[in-house]
């Protein structure tokens, strides 16, 4: 009977915190131009890439997680994967993944995250729009707080660089995207 109790206690406080992303991880481009990002490896963040379509509308055609799988506690489990950017104050600590990118493809950075409401919670997600470019270093920031809700940001690591953006509408998206 004790040891039940034990077990159950150790289920309950492992998890209680538990997160868990079933969307798949991002695979580096493995050419010499690559663009590099960093993100924290916690939280619900991922890239989505982008196609100009005929209609003039821009299609998602791939969406992949560059934060941690699962993290039990809010500690993230499966995350920290380094290829060796530079230092940045934007993006510190020991939960960190790094991935490389082919360059000039439209990418959106979006972040997700449930809102806790008074009766219940909703899902909500931020996002920001760029274009890689070839040799670059980049930090993906996550500000914000449960009340104010979350930022994202990317930064390039060139302190003269700019960000290079992409604008145009989504195309209709299917029950089936």
């Amino acid at each position: 009977m004790y040891g039940k109790l034990v077990v159950t206690g150790i289920m309950v406080t492992l998890l209680s915190g538990c997160t868990a992303g079933f969307r798949p991880s991002l695979e580096d481009y493995k050419g010499s131009d690559a663009a590099r990002v960093r993100a924290p490896s916690n939280g619900n963040t991922a890239l989505q890439f982008y196609e100009k379509q005929i209609s003039g509308c821009y299609k998602k055609v791939l969406e992949r997680r560059i934060t941690t799988g699962l993290a039990i506690i809010g500690i993230p489990v499966t995350g920290n994967k380094k290829i060796g950017m530079p230092e940045s104050p934007n993006n510190m600590g020991v939960f960190i993944n790094e991935f490389t990118l082919k360059p000039g493809q439209l990418v959106t950075v979006i972040h997700y995250w449930t809102q806790a409401g008074y009766s219940q919670n909703t899902d909500q997600s931020v996002s920001a729009r760029f274009i890689p470019q070839p040799n670059h270093d980049y930090d993906i920031v996550v500000t914000g707080s449960e009340f104010s809700g979350d930022k994202v940001s990317v930064k390039d690591l060139d302190p003269g660089a700019k960000i290079v953006e992409w604008e145009g509408k989504y195309c209709p998206s299917s029950v089936f995207d």
